[in-house]
């Protein structure tokens, strides 16, 4: 499992690439050349996924086939854009895969202080950031399937007659996640509204959640009488 000392830059490129997904999705608007680029990012996303959670023994085969579906329906959805089936699979695959990153994401995270004893802290508050990207790409394809079964649940406000891509509800659901709310897209359908509801709502849990779980964890890890350790400094020795 991540965390310990020595485990930062898997984390960091993990994180990087988890940025690039959800952020960079523009690129694919530029063509279709740009858009297999874009779709690089998944098997990167994927192998340094598996590598920064890295379960053992018999754990590693959710990893195993969550990666394979999701590369397999990635790439599918990327050759053949026109086939509902292929983006649908896509969005049920990436509610499957990336839901399974946040949850070890989150076993790390909240079982931290007593697996680590708060040393590598700088892991503690990346595995959060990155379960934090990767919730708003799960209610993003949410939504995708939403839209992919009964079209029409999501309106633009700006072009009402033009369909909803995923990019634009990639879009809504950073926006939702973090209580923006611009009013340019906006859910139409129950369903829709429901889950933009559940999203704005684990938003602001998540962020109430972790933070006061990693403050509690430096707290916590901090000697009778004096100030926490430096989570970036060496451990004492003797200390794995």
């Amino acid at each position: 499992m991540l965390g310990r000392p020595g485990r930062s830059r898997p984390l960091v490129a993990f994180l990087a690439a988890s940025a690039l997904l959800h952020f960079a999705y523009p690129l694919t608007l530029l063509g279709p050349l740009w858009e297999m680029l874009y779709v690089l990012l998944y098997p990167a996303v994927v192998v340094l996924g598996v590598r920064v959670v890295r379960p053992g023994g018999r754990r590693l085969l959710p990893s195993v086939v969550l990666s394979v579906v999701f590369l397999a329906t990635g790439f599918w959805a990327a050759l053949h854009p026109e086939v509902p089936a292929a983006r649908l699979g896509l969005f049920c695959a990436v509610v499957l895969f990336q839901g399974y990153l946040i949850y070890r994401l989150l076993e790390f995270v909240f079982t931290y202080r007593q697996r680590h004893r708060a040393w590598g802290g700088p892991e503690l508050i990346m595995a959060a950031i990155s379960a934090y990207l990767l919730a708003g790409g799960v209610f993003a394809a949410l939504f995708g399937i939403v839209e992919a079964l009964w079209p029409g649940g999501f309106v633009d406000s700006l072009h009402p007659n033009a369909p909803v891509d995923w990019q634009d509800l990639t879009y809504l659901s950073f926006v939702t996640l973090v209580t923006l709310g611009y009013g340019d897209l906006v859910p139409v359908a129950p369903w829709a509204r429901s889950l933009a509801t559940a999203e704005a709502v684990a938003g602001t849990l998540f962020l109430t959640t972790v933070i006061a779980r990693i403050v509690g964890a430096y707290v916590s890890a901090a000697p009778s009488g004096g100030p926490a350790p430096d989570p970036g400094a060496d451990p004492p020795p003797g200390r794995p």
